[in-house]
């Protein structure tokens, strides 16, 4: 049986998956993988290829959900990271090297995406505010002691 060592590329579909702070999101992300050793990629696994790319799918879900939203939006490198470390740890056995894992998209439902925007809003408002009280603390300062001068 021939075997292609190259590297292949993985798009892992769409995932509605539930993070730890239990929202949901729909991730989707790309896997680079090549076989790295044949006679285990034929021997220990009946189709290394397909097994990396399910094993790929459920290991998006299953860390992904050990996160909150705040750490997926922000920290994407680092889960990607995690999630290539979890799966090397087990392709290894099938001759499978994952080589890379990037999160591609993050896409909040429509009622999220608006509840984060007022949010935003409300805090550049607030920023606003107090930003004006203070120019307005210093003026009546500034008052105040040209008052006590004349």
């Amino acid at each position: 049986r021939v075997v292609d060592l190259r590297t292949f590329t993985f798009n892992v579909p769409t995932q509605e998956v539930l993070t730890k702070d239990s929202l949901t999101v729909a991730v989707n992300a790309v896997v680079y993988y090549r076989i790295r050793n044949p006679v285990c990629a034929v021997v220990n696994v009946e189709d290394a290829n397909r097994s990396t790319r399910l094993l790929g799918q459920t290991t998006l879900r299953n860390v992904l959900g050990t996160v909150n939203l705040d750490e997926l939006l922000t920290a994407r490198e680092d889960i990607a990271i995690l999630m290539q470390e979890c799966l090397d740890s087990v392709t290894e056995a099938w001759g499978v090297k994952v080589e890379r894992v990037e999160i591609k998209d993050v896409r909040l439902p429509i009622q999220l995406q608006r509840a984060m925007a007022a949010e935003a809003e409300a805090a550049r408002e607030a920023t606003a505010k107090v930003i004006a009280a203070e120019g307005e603390m210093r003026a009546s300062s500034a008052l105040k002691f040209a008052a006590l001068e004349i």
